[in-house]
């Protein structure tokens, strides 16, 4: 049982992630905020007996929100206001920071303000007033290195005095202009007669002035402020005229003054800026020429270290788990179990759990580099860099780096549309990364190359797939250019300070991405593993994957729509394994043959051009289900998983009956 809730609230890049693994360790859940793509991550700490539960909300810069993550921000410290917030700040960078502290330390939220990456602020000789700071903002104020611990216990002890008493000395006073102070005042004195006690009267009567959703949310928590808030609605307009500016405008401008402000007396930094190691690698990796080539050459060494790394333990695994169907089969208590049920558990849930399994180390490889990546500071570069080619796609930079990822596993590629900045640009990566040319496709086409082409032209097979991966992928994003999956955010991106991460963060992001991956995509897989297992062995007494099963029976009836690709029956229900994971189609041919010489049976029946439009229709048609399962949780959408089935199938039949009706218009076989 939680004994209290906290709320860790801070800006991008201020080092919350690390002091929320610092806090909580590996005691996480991941998971979606409700309604949103968002992710929510949720930790449980001991602190003197209480059991705390620490809420990491998504950066946020304001709580006048203008993104979906402040949006969700706002909206759980507005609907489902916390004990306690830990409001975390760039202790070399204060001034883009102090706006929202100021907006919670206004709230009369129980709030410590943690004044983060102190050992980097100390190198660039910048020295700060926290007593100033404690008197202008009215909270507790703690320094803090949350890469080192430094600053970690007393922390945990203000925590703890403000849990049990909910220190909140006063709020901050903020100058506004006198007409739009008189009217807030006179509104907070009705406000404090019969408001929300949680929050400070001032603060609510700013919200209601500002109106918007923050208005809206507190009206849904707090209906009997309907008068105050059509009260505030009337002023509203007319100080708008008077000021000639918005409210919300007018309120970012005295906040930010204040904060301005309060460096000012609380804050020392060294007269002469000096060339700084970001600034030096900046002049290097954002150079307008070199700049793309180093970020394509660092990306094509990730792929090799995830895949040099992961394809042995992927094999590694694969040998155990065949060891493991071996074993089982000759276990006797498994040999009194009807024939059907012991093919059901072998052929279909053990397979099942090998396809989950196979996964594993690519997307822990792939986490492990990403968040090196992220924690070092270049991810935001190479957002900024490939910014200008996305924007014809309705996308920005950020989206390129998850099509990119795609060419070596759709999966995490999907997983990592969560960095995007809004729910527009995520579900039109999703849509667009299941085109892109996966390792799992790759094993198909190398094996089907190399049996159907020349030694000469079977790579230049491989590398036209490639790029037809790539020409799809951008038919794709023209093709949705005009639908609209959510508002369009404008893209903007800060970029931190180059640091080396942390062993600790890595892992533990490592950790927490493969736990969620487990949970989303095992059931889905296990269920389409069943699936196929009952087409190929049902009617009772058919031979497995034979033309008098049920998946034979489909191949046949689907024959009419598939015979004009080149495709025959049993390409067709090879097909239907592909569904699983596509490496699975070349298992499929193999049982559907039921030869040992594989090569020989598909030279015999299937002609180059036949084997061509079969990679096309592979490398185009519907993703593998853990694709797929993925692309539900992080859409939340059914119509959107299913509008990336539907826009596979069309473009691979379409491209398949492109590549073969006009490879036999000219000449070939």
């Amino acid at each position: 049982m939680t004994d209290f809730t906290v709320a860790l609230c801070a800006a991008p890049n201020t080092g919350k992630t690390t002091l929320f693994n610092r806090l909580t360790g590996a005691n996480q859940t991941v998971g979606n905020w409700p309604g949103v793509t968002v992710t929510k991550k949720v930790g449980r700490f001991r602190l003197d007996g209480h059991d705390i539960e620490l809420v990491d909300l998504p950066g946020a810069y304001s709580l006048s929100a203008t993104t979906l993550e402040e949006r969700v921000a706002r909206d759980y410290l507005l609907q489902s206001p916390p004990d306690a917030v830990i409001n975390i700040v760039d202790a070399g960078n204060l001034y883009r920071t102090l706006g929202l502290t100021l907006q919670l330390a206004m709230s009369g939220l129980p709030l410590i303000v943690v004044v983060n990456m102190m050992d980097e602020a100390r190198r660039q000789g910048i020295e700060i007033d926290f007593e100033a700071m404690r008197e202008h903002l009215g909270v507790p104020v703690i320094p803090l290195s949350a890469r080192s611990g430094e600053g970690l216990e007393e922390l945990r002890q203000t925590l703890l005095q403000v849990l049990e008493r909910r220190i909140h000395e006063h709020p901050p006073h903020i100058s506004f202009p006198p007409v739009l102070e008189e009217a807030v005042a006179d509104l907070a004195r009705r406000i404090a007669r019969r408001g929300p006690r949680e929050f400070d009267e001032t603060f609510v009567a700013l919200r209601l002035m500002e109106g918007g959703d923050a208005a809206r949310r507190l009206l849904h928590r707090h209906p009997e402020l309907a008068e105050v808030a059509a009260e505030a609605a009337q002023r509203r307009q007319s100080l708008e005229t008077v000021l000639r500016a918005d409210i919300p405008t007018v309120c970012a401008q005295c906040r930010f003054n204040a904060a301005r402000g309060l460096l000012q007396e609380a804050v020392r930094q060294p007269r002469e800026a000096r060339e700084n190691l970001t600034e030096r690698l900046d002049g290097l990796l954002m150079h307008r020429w070199l700049g793309l080539p180093i970020f394509l050459l660092l990306m094509w060494l990730m792929f090799q270290g995830v895949f040099a790394l992961g394809t042995p333990l992927q094999d590694a695994l694969a040998a155990g788990l065949a060891r493991l169907d071996t074993a089982l089969r000759a276990w006797p208590p498994l040999l009194t179990l009807p024939p059907t049920l012991q093919s059901l558990l072998l052929d279909g849930l053990l397979a099942g759990v090998g396809v989950v399994v196979s996964f594993l180390p690519i997307i822990v490889l792939f986490f492990f580099f990403l968040s090196l990546i992220e924690d070092s500071g270049y991810m935001a570069r190479a957002a900024f860099l490939m910014d200008r080619l996305m924007h014809a796609l309705r996308l920005d930079g950020k989206a390129f780096i998850s099509l990119l990822l795609g060419y070596g596993c759709n999966v995490p590629a999907v997983m990592g549309t969560r960095i995007l900045s809004s729910r527009h640009n995520r579900i039109l990566a999703m849509l667009m990364i299941p085109f892109s040319l996966c390792s799992a496709r790759l094993q198909v086409f190398l094996f089907l190359a190399a049996i159907l082409f020349s030694a000469r032209l079977a790579p230049w097979v491989v590398f036209g797939l490639y790029g037809l991966s790539f020409l799809v992928i951008v038919l794709v994003g023209l093709l949705l250019r005009p639908f609209h999956f959510g508002d369009p955010e404008p893209f903007i991106m800060e970029l931190p300070p180059y640091r080396l991460p942390l062993a600790r963060t890595v892992l533990l992001r490592a950790w927490t991405e493969i736990r969620a991956f487990l949970r989303r995509a095992a059931s889905l897989i296990v269920l389409g593993v069943v699936a196929i297992w009952v087409l190929t062995h049902l009617p009772p007494g058919v031979a497995p994957a034979s033309p008098e099963s049920l998946a034979g029976r489909i191949g046949t009836f689907l024959a009419p729509l598939f015979e004009p690709l080149g495709i025959h029956w049993a390409g067709t229900v090879s097909l239907f394994f592909g569904f699983i994971a596509k490496e699975i189609l070349i298992g499929a041919l193999a049982v559907i043959y039921g030869t040992n010489n594989l090569a020989q049976a598909i030279q015999a029946d299937m002609t180059p051009l036949q084997g061509l439009s079969l990679m096309v229709f592979t490398l185009v048609y519907t993703p593998c289900v853990a694709t797929l399962a993925t692309i539900r949780s992080e859409s939340a959408s059914w119509r959107i998983t299913l509008l990336s089935v539907g826009l596979g199938l069309g473009l691979a039949w379409l491209l398949a009956l492109l590549v073969y009706q006009g490879g036999r218009l000219l000449g070939f076989q």
